[in-house]
């Protein structure tokens, strides 16, 4: 057994840290369930399942940490076997990164299509979850933290397919939205960002697991890979609720100063039944119509645009503005049609 410093010193901090990290994540957990009330009820279950095995995993440290240094101070003998509530904690670990990691496989899915990258990461996910649980079992059993050293290579394998998994998931996001770029200056702006988010949701994951991996196998006795662990389900629960709550931010990337929503054309020849987004009925009586357009002819839109040609002489134009001050509104767009809308842009692909 190594020193007080590298053991229970190393999850002590560890536990602070993660105790910080629990916080933002209750914080995230609110502002969802705050901001989308209407998602669906699946989601809004795994966002409570996620924070409540999140509390449920500070709860076991914080139990660990207070049998070692409260319950057993003095007591040598007590530290050097393992209290329940530490083999426990694993699978609290296990659970929520597979969970995360799925979510994000449905989202590769959804973007790329690709169901052999798909399975791949599902099965990295549940590699991952399986040895933790394997892990729990086998240390009940061995008891002595000496003997853990026995273990090593269920914990690199287990934590290394949590990072393979990571790396997939980023790279497969990148390398999809990269391929749907567009070339206007707005969507792409917002092409960057999702890029951005989506390298964000695997790289502090894979690091935090690599590490993981090698401070367990050259370090074996003592509990500096534990501490990282503590900290990795924590990073897993925020990279999801971060994912989550900043669909608000991103709808906003694709609105002019006006408020009206840049969408290009030749995004929307897969969907038939779209409703017109320009509306804006801020200034009164009047309703007034942007319509912006490009050189590609669409095959979905030629009734809309016989409609325009009627009431609008021909321009050569690409963009045309048509204002009919003496058309009251028949209705203002409802907050549901905006953001059904709204989810239709070009990041419509990065739906959940």
């Amino acid at each position: 057994m190594s020193s007080l410093d590298s053991t229970f010193g190393a999850v002590l901090l560890a536990l602070v840290f993660s105790a910080v990290l629990f916080g933002l994540t209750t914080l995230q957990t609110y502002l969802y369930f705050n901001r989308f009330p209407h998602d669906a009820r699946w989601m809004k279950g795994l966002v409570a399942t996620i924070w409540c095995l999140d509390a449920l995993h500070v709860a076991l440290c914080t139990h660990t940490i207070y049998h070692y240094l409260i319950v057993n101070y003095g007591n040598s003998d007590a530290l050097l076997t393992e209290v329940w509530s530490l083999a426990i904690q694993t699978d609290c670990n296990g659970l929520i990164g597979m969970m995360v990691e799925c979510f994000f496989a449905r989202r590769v899915l959804k973007l790329s299509g690709n169901r052999y990258i798909t399975t791949l990461i599902i099965v990295l996910a549940f590699i991952h979850f399986g040895l933790g649980v394997y892990f729990t079992v086998e240390a009940f059993v061995l008891k002595d933290f000496s003997q853990f050293a026995k273990l090593t290579w269920v914990t690199c394998t287990g934590l290394g397919s949590a990072a393979a998994a990571d790396i997939t998931i980023a790279v497969s996001l990148v390398y999809t939205l990269q391929k749907i770029r567009t070339g206007m200056a707005r969507t792409d702006n917002v092409i960057t960002t999702l890029i951005v988010y989506a390298i964000n949701t695997g790289a502090l994951t894979s690091m935090f697991a690599t590490v993981c991996v090698f401070c367990y196998a050259f370090m074996p006795t003592n509990f500096v890979w534990l501490a990282f662990f503590w900290v990795l389900g924590k990073l897993y629960a925020n990279s999801l609720l971060a994912t989550l709550n900043s669909r608000e931010a991103l709808r906003g990337k694709g609105k002019t100063d006006e408020g009206t929503v840049i969408l290009p054309m030749s995004q929307l020849t897969s969907s038939r039944s779209h409703k017109i987004p320009t509306f804006n009925t801020s200034n009164g009586g009047g309703v007034r119509i942007n319509v912006h357009t490009t050189t590609q002819t669409i095959s979905d839109y030629r009734e809309a645009a016989k409609d325009f040609e009627s009431s609008t002489p021909s321009t050569n134009s690409t963009s045309k503005q048509v204002d009919f001050q003496s058309i009251p509104p028949t209705r203002s767009l409802e907050k549901d049609d905006e953001d059904s809308f709204e989810d239709r842009r070009t990041s419509r692909q990065w739906e959940y």
